[in-house]
């Protein structure tokens, strides 16, 4: 009698550690997070968004200003900002400024096509 009343607590306890074992391993020690979001950030593929910097919307600005015919003269910095000197058919030269905004690049002094189709190109 107290060996199966033995065998019955053993088997029990072995039985609890299993299912409590079982239970650790479904993924929910994340606080509920998917494993493969968890390792990602938490955000679903193809959700992320790209961030540009001012660098790369002047290499996109220079090519659609070379297309449309104007010339650049000349780039500098000017803090986290890049300015552009482009000279217009009648021999003027304009200045364009490149600055980081919230969400997208933001362009001044950029005639509005060239900036849609700037902003096209870049996103």
């Amino acid at each position: 009698m107290r060996t199966s009343l033995l065998r019955i607590v053993c088997g029990s306890a072995a039985a609890l550690c299993l299912m409590s074992g079982v239970a650790q391993a479904q993924g929910r020690g994340n606080g509920g997070v998917p494993p493969g979001l968890a390792k990602k950030g938490g955000l679903p593929p193809g959700q992320a968004k790209k961030v540009y910097r001012p660098e790369e919307g002047v290499v996109v600005l220079r090519d659609v200003f070379s297309r449309h015919g104007y010339i650049i003269v000349r780039t500098a910095n000017d803090g986290d900002a890049r300015i552009v000197f482009y000279r217009l058919g009648d021999g003027s030269v304009r200045r364009a400024v490149v600055r980081p905004g919230t969400d997208q690049l933001v362009f001044v002094n950029v005639p509005s096509v060239l900036v849609r189709e700037v902003l096209g190109r870049l996103y």
